[in-house]
């Protein structure tokens, strides 16, 4: 009999809506503790969510910090590179969202655009705050990623938005996936692993409405391949 796959989620401020939206594709959730140990925290676990939260600390890509950012902590920032570094070495499905995309790329040497309004002014707003599923901007999503098969089962092609920074040079191994209509690098994804995905806009905001379902059901069936493959 298939069991439901498990999946590692450090908890957020906003818990529900990530857990509604991976429990709407039929996954099983477990909070792991940032201050804990990675391989006790991943034991188990046929995939990991790294949520939003606070900015990554810029010295961990080497530059000085910029007085716009609010920084989550040396504890927090250390756990989740150490996680997604994890990913990538060992394949583990990941879905990395907002924060959880930036320290994607920072885990895979790569850096951060520290504040859009004061460093690319020319980006259109990427801060809205009417609602969380006030609709920001459109994407352009590349053929052939793992996001043009969700954008193939029905994802929407305008998406939420809620930063104030974003990728600037993209990590190791890791390829864009969709930019913003301005050209600001909406995500991003490891080619050559079954699953490694990130977005910058906030697609669990959406599970009431389903629209953005179509994401977590592909990290859902890589999450029950990986389990299945380890049984």
């Amino acid at each position: 009999m298939t069991r439901r796959s498990h999946i590692a989620y450090v908890r957020c401020s906003r818990d529900e809506d990530y857990l509604q939206s991976l429990e709407a594709v039929g996954l099983s959730v477990h909070a792991i503790d940032p201050a804990g140990d990675v391989a006790s925290a991943l034991h188990g676990a046929d995939g990991v969510l790294l949520s939003g939260g606070p900015d990554v600390d810029p010295a961990l890509y080497g530059e000085t910090l910029h007085p716009t950012c609010s920084l989550a902590g040396n504890a927090r920032d250390a756990f989740e590179l150490a996680v997604a570094q994890r990913c990538l070495r060992d394949g583990l499905p990941l879905l990395a969202i907002c924060r959880g995309m930036q320290v994607l790329n920072v885990a895979a040497e790569g850096s951060l655009i520290q504040d859009l309004p004061s460093q690319v002014p020319v980006a259109i707003p990427h801060a809205v705050d009417e609602s969380l599923t006030t609709l920001a901007h459109g994407i352009e999503v590349i053929d052939g990623t793992h996001l043009a098969r969700a954008v193939a089962a029905g994802l929407p092609t305008h998406v939420n938005s809620r930063h104030h920074q974003a990728v600037k040079v993209i990590g190791h191994g890791l390829a864009v996936s969709a930019y913003a209509t301005d050209g600001i690098v909406e995500a991003i994804e490891a080619p050559d692993l079954p699953f490694c995905v990130g977005v910058q806009w906030h697609p669990e905001n959406f599970w009431r409405t389903g629209e953005f379902l179509p994401l977590f059901r592909l990290f859902a069936e890589a999450c029950q391949q990986r389990a299945v493959a380890y049984m």
